[in-house]
């Protein structure tokens, strides 16, 4: 009997720096650590369930360390998520949680549609979500991500508008 499986989109996730900056809120969702000498393991529990243990573990980069997540299965995950109606946190693949671009063939015609509307959703949140666009009379690295990101999905007007925007404060 096959389960219909879950989106990525639809579920809640957490990252190592939610839980060591204590940025997580969520209702129905506390976390502690039981040492604070220690933060590596930490408990998670959901809507007053058994505490979920949750590990850490931290990889040397070239400026420090970063934190990551050991799943239960033994992956290295940088996200946990908790599907809708779930009472853990696990990884994507233990979830069997697919990203809803994926569930579709974007090159028919009517795929097509669907693809540009959903890209065109979470570019406008990811959008609203920047304080800012220029520094110093540039576009940010953000904003210039952003609009790769547009030119990619073949939104080109706005790519044409932001161009034609920065060359009209260059003007000034």
């Amino acid at each position: 009997m096959s389960r219909e499986s879950s989106f990525v989109e639809d579920s809640f996730s957490i990252r190592p720096k939610d839980l060591l900056a204590e940025t997580l809120v969520k209702p129905g969702i506390s976390y502690w650590y039981e040492d604070p000498e220690d933060w590596s393991v930490w408990s998670i529990s959901v809507n007053g369930s058994d505490p979920q243990e949750v590990k850490m573990e931290w990889e040397p980069i070239t400026y420090g360390e970063r934190a990551y997540f050991r799943c239960e299965c033994g992956h290295r995950a940088t996200k946990l998520y908790l599907p809708p109606n779930g009472h853990e946190f696990k990884c994507r693949s233990c979830h069997d949680l697919r990203y809803q671009l994926t569930t579709f063939n974007r090159y028919s015609v009517a795929g097509r549609k669907i693809y540009q509307a959903n890209r065109l959703n979470k570019l406008s949140n990811n959008r609203a979500g920047m304080s800012r666009i220029f520094y110093n009379g540039n576009y940010t690295k953000r904003f210039e991500r952003f609009l790769g990101q547009c030119d990619r999905a073949g939104f080109s007007a706005i790519v044409d508008g932001a161009n034609a925007l920065k060359k009209l404060v260059m003007t000034d």
